[in-house]
């Protein structure tokens, strides 16, 4: 964990040294790098959190997962005005785990303006935008750790459980701003393909609950291309602690009826829907949109925006903000709309040139 603390420390400073970058500008910066080019068709490339303070969570990662700041600066002002939010303003850091072109979550910062948490003092099974950051690690007690000497908690200690024959550690902490970070580790047999889970790896992975999970997976597949990779209900074989801090004795009463939907085969830009049968919870969605505090949306790149509005729209669903064009920075010029699922995921789509 030292190891990945000192070269997340030293990617900070390179990057820090580079100054921040202004989005929305529409200037070029000399000696600045190349756009990046999002890759489509491979689920979403990153994550938008918003938080009071870009702080706690950024350093977190950099200490704990070795973090790369890979942009930071402020937030684009036609990205408010789309929202909305005209005459705020804001900073952003844009963090990835070292080397990684996907996974990238970006932390935002919105300035005056009035904000509440998406999911003020949430149950799990509760609906409302997304619940949390899905991650691999090499030891999720660790993880756990690092969590609790900031002085943040856990849904609950540790569990182990079966999935198609993977043993599978997970523990989900909550960060602050209501961000939750559920962390995996292997059990048996060992994992393989991953080379970046000292500390924690990038998010692979978001999760949400969700009341109506056919309406949630009609949208994303019939609406956005993706396809089922897993689909099924989980229950316990006998009462156990869960993960999510289900009461011991309901845990092999209420079946989680899940559905992980991805674009392409392949770990990463993957959605999981879930929705606790038996349980009725409160209902957020509404919640789910900026500035508030959380998990957000996610950003998915499109080839034609226009085309992808067109399908959404013979789904019934509408943007609700866009088409707009901007500076994004590292994609440099793009074209973007948001449009939100029935339990308010924000997706937020963008088209490069």
């Amino acid at each position: 964990m030292i190891r990945r603390w000192l070269a997340g420390l030293a990617a900070a400073v390179v990057c820090a040294c580079g100054g921040p970058q202004a989005e929305g500008t529409g200037q070029a910066v000399a000696g600045a790098a190349p756009a990046f080019i999002a890759e489509t068709g491979r689920g979403w490339q990153e994550v938008v959190v918003s938080v009071r303070d870009l702080a706690p969570i950024r350093d977190f990662m950099i200490e704990v997962a070795g973090y790369e700041v890979r942009a930071e600066g402020v937030l684009a002002p036609q990205w408010l005005e789309a929202w909305g939010l005209e005459g705020a303003s804001g900073a952003y850091a844009l963090m990835a785990s070292p080397g990684k072109d996907v996974g990238w979550v970006r932390l935002v910062r919105f300035d005056g303006v009035e904000q509440d948490l998406i999911r003020p003092g949430a149950q799990v099974w509760d609906q409302g935008g997304l619940f949390s950051l899905m991650v691999r690690a090499e030891e999720a007690d660790e993880v756990m750790d690092a969590a609790h000497a900031r002085g943040w908690s856990v849904f609950n200690r540790p569990q182990v459980f079966d999935f198609g024959g993977l043993l599978i550690k997970n523990v989900v902490a909550r960060l602050p701003d209501g961000v939750n970070l559920a962390v995996y580790s292997r059990v048996h047999p060992p994992i393989e393909g991953w080379d970046d889970l000292a500390g924690f790896s990038y998010p692979f992975n978001t999760m949400a609950m969700v009341h109506d999970l056919a309406a949630e997976r009609a949208f994303f597949v019939e609406g956005l291309g993706f396809e089922p990779f897993w689909e099924g209900d989980y229950i316990d074989p006998e009462p156990v602690s869960t993960n999510h801090g289900l009461p011991n004795n309901l845990s092999h009463v209420i079946p989680r009826r899940t559905a992980i939907l991805q674009q392409r085969p392949g770990e990463d830009g993957r959605i999981e829907l879930m929705h606790f049968d038996g349980l009725e919870g409160d209902d957020f969605s509404d919640r789910a949109r900026p500035p508030h505090l959380g998990i957000l949306a996610v950003r998915l790149p499109v080839a034609d925006l226009d085309a992808a509005l067109a399908r959404l729209a013979g789904q019934g669903v509408s943007p609700d903000a866009g088409p707009v064009p901007f500076a994004l920075d590292p994609y440099g010029e793009v074209r973007w709309a948001a449009v939100s699922s029935p339990s308010g995921i924000i997706v937020e789509l963008l088209e490069q040139p």
